[in-house]
């Protein structure tokens, strides 16, 4: 009898020690399939914040580009001087949509920096107005002096823009952010420097 107690005793501690055991090692693997989820809603959180980042500051830059447009479209005779710096801020424009998500703004940027080509031949083209719909509300000034004045304020606030998003950007889009921004500061002052010309 005594033995048998015992016996049934261990048994049952048995018993419940495996249960604890399965029970135990099913909230392990529970948990680890729970954080595989995580993981990934994490990494697409990512990848969408950088489309966002992406998709910001294209529009920063093809504002930019409207803007010298704008100008050109009003004082033709600067075209010499400005065609240069348009096609870089295009190519700035086209580079900022490029690869993962931003692509989607690549096509508006892509025929912005088409267009160079086809604007340079004849200085203030009339396709030039047309990638502008934004410069339009803001009216360029009638003295060119002024309107140079106007463009490199618009491409400081460019560049400060692009500097400022550079907290939010990962490793690579930072790099390519700075050296955008800090190409924009210098047109902001190229646009300043001589202007007796």
């Amino acid at each position: 009898m005594g033995r048998t107690g015992t016996t049934r005793r261990r048994a049952l501690l048995a018993t419940g020690a495996l249960a604890t055991a399965g029970l135990w090692a099913a909230g392990c693997s529970s948990g680890e399939g729970a954080g595989t989820p995580r993981t990934a809603s994490a990494a697409e959180r990512a990848a969408r914040e950088e489309a966002r980042l992406r998709r910001r500051s294209v529009a920063v830059s093809a504002a930019l580009l409207a803007r010298y447009d704008a100008v050109l479209a009003a004082h033709p005779s600067l075209g010499v001087r400005l065609f240069p710096l348009r096609a870089a801020v295009a190519a700035h424009t086209a580079a900022l949509g490029e690869d993962g998500t931003g692509a989607t703004a690549s096509p508006g940027p892509d025929s912005g920096a088409a267009a160079p080509g086809a604007v340079t031949p004849s200085p203030g083209a009339p396709a030039a107005p047309a990638s502008s719909p934004a410069a339009a509300a803001d009216p360029v000034p009638q003295d060119p002096g002024a309107a140079l004045a106007g463009l490199a304020t618009a491409a400081r606030k460019a560049s400060d823009a692009h500097t400022a998003a550079l907290a939010d950007a990962p490793p690579e889009y930072a790099r390519l952010l700075a050296s955008v921004g800090a190409a924009t500061a210098a047109q902001a002052y190229l646009l300043t420097a001589g202007r007796g010309a």
